[in-house]
């Protein structure tokens, strides 16, 4: 008998090359069982509740409208984002081949195909058929065509195969080049990945079970049960005709009954609230809503906070956050599509990328209350920065040429308008009054920095205030008001006639 604790410990031990080839694989898993070298799914209740089934047990799950509510809201999530085909390098044939990529993708019902792939959230996995066509000298995908995952399997090397009538245990081999396969939730090289089917499975199996005891108690408590008592030794005349006025006592407002029948009443017995069974389902729809969205306050307005209130904000944002992972994965399962049609139209480019805008959009307000800030410190921006924080159609502000003062007095540019001038006055004395806010802003901005606490700054403030300079301002302010006459009486010889 062989010694049970000597082990083969036989190892190539060379450190200066590393180990190439992948030793974990799925058909080594001790704990993944192989069948007619055929790869089996690691989803405990597929397994245990699937049956004949299989993975229409999932189907069931989105029969539910919560469960679907949410399951829909997280594709569309992603779906409703912008998307766009980025170069993998930055030569001009990298360039055309994400030209190629993105002008194949607008042609077919892109965001339909997404909807498709995203399956693979519910049920681990799903595959899409490409359809190809040749039209002139290019190879075009003009379709990916959602296929049901239970007609495939994977086999030892994870290869996806077909099942047929021909061939239901094996299945047969795919050409290259024809499936995509999108993944989620895939775990140890399990190649049907790990969908959230698995989880939501038993809340809304318990919540079906709970709505059918709710509608069962409504139905006792809204209609008691009718019973009826016989004397001892009827016959069976009367019995039959006690049934009869039982059946027909729903529909009659009446019956008569012989001497010695009796007829009553049994009403269902509360021990509990009425509401016991809507706060159960209440309470599996946010498991569903966690599970699905990680958090529930965009689906419901019960809670602490409700709809409204700064958690549903932090919340909302970790639902952002898996909308991001979900844009990764599905760019991940277009990588091979993007690269079988770089290879065939644009040989030895980069493959391209297929991406989603899944940034958080901007809050206008904030960023234009913070830019007023930077401008108050004496920064302006340009045209580029305003067009790309919010948005094209801006254009630089015609100004109304300014007044110049010289050694003679005030000139004007024009004859203008009275809301014109007064605009411009506005302006005139805005300008002149900025380069003594701004020397006023530094002396401010000097003090805070040395100031060791506010009580402090307070003190060097007032110290500082005598020699805060108000000529340049005060000039400024004479010039204005000193056009601003000057004005006044021209327009008062002009209507004189003088």
């Amino acid at each position: 008998m062989a010694d049970a604790t000597a082990l083969d410990n036989t190892v190539v031990d060379d450190t200066n090359k590393p180990v190439t080839d992948e030793i974990a694989t799925a058909v080594k898993n001790f704990f993944e069982p192989v069948y007619n070298h055929l790869l089996s799914p690691n989803d405990d209740t597929l397994v245990s509740r699937g049956g004949g089934k299989g993975l229409r047990i999932y189907d069931e799950i989105e029969r539910d409208p919560h469960a679907f509510s949410v399951l829909q809201k997280r594709k569309l999530a992603l779906i409703s984002r912008e998307w766009d085909v980025m170069p993998g390098g930055k030569r001009a044939i990298d360039k055309a081949a994400a030209e190629t990529v993105k002008r194949q993708l607008l042609a077919m019902p892109f965001d339909g195909v997404c909807v498709g792939l995203m399956d693979a959230i519910l049920k681990g996995f799903s595959v899409g058929e490409v359809i190809w066509e040749i039209v002139g000298g290019e190879i075009i995908a003009r379709d990916i065509r959602a296929r049901s995952q239970r007609r495939f399997v994977f086999d030892v090397e994870s290869r996806l195969r077909m099942l047929t009538q021909h061939d239901s245990v094996y299945g047969i081999a795919l050409p290259a080049r024809k499936f995509l396969v999108h993944r989620y939730g895939a775990k140890d090289g399990n190649p049907y990945g790990l969908g959230l089917g698995t989880r939501l499975f038993w809340p809304v199996f318990f919540k079906r079970k709970g709505i059918q005891f709710w509608l069962t108690f409504a139905d006792k408590f809204g209609n008691p049960t009718l019973v009826g008592k016989y004397p001892v030794g009827a016959s069976d005349t009367s019995k039959r005709t006690l049934r009869a006025a039982l059946q027909a006592i729903s529909q009659e407002s009446m019956v008569s009954l012989p001497t010695g029948f009796e007829i009553s009443l049994l009403e269902a017995q509360r021990s509990g609230s009425v509401t016991t069974y809507e706060s159960l389902c209440r309470y599996l729809d946010e498991e569903i809503s966690k599970a699905v969205l990680g958090e529930t306050m965009s689906t419901s307005g019960h809670g602490s906070g409700g709809l409204g209130s700064n958690q549903a904000s932090v919340q909302n944002a970790v639902r952002l956050e898996i909308v991001k992972a979900d844009a990764d994965l599905l760019s991940s399962s277009f990588q091979p599509l993007c690269h079988w049609v770089t290879q065939y139209n644009h040989p030895g480019a980069a493959t391209p990328r297929v991406t989603w805008d899944v940034s958080e959009p901007a809050d206008v307000l904030n960023r234009a209350q913070a830019d007023q800030i930077v401008f108050n410190m004496g920064f302006q921006p340009d045209l580029g920065y305003i067009q790309s924080t919010y948005g094209s159609g801006w254009t630089v502000r015609a100004i109304a040429p300014p007044l110049s003062q010289s050694t003679t007095g005030v000139q004007f540019a024009a004859p203008m308008s009275n809301g014109d001038r007064i605009n411009t006055y506005q302006t005139q004395l805005a300008t002149a009054s900025d380069s003594t806010i701004l020397a006023w802003a530094a002396v401010v901005r000097k003090l805070v920095d040395q100031a060791l606490d506010l009580n402090d700054l307070r003190d060097k403030l007032i110290q500082a205030y005598p020699q805060l300079s108000l000529n340049e301002l005060a000039q400024g302010m004479e010039a204005a008001f000193t056009a601003a006459q000057l004005a006044g009486r021209y327009d008062i010889l002009q209507q004189a006639g003088a």
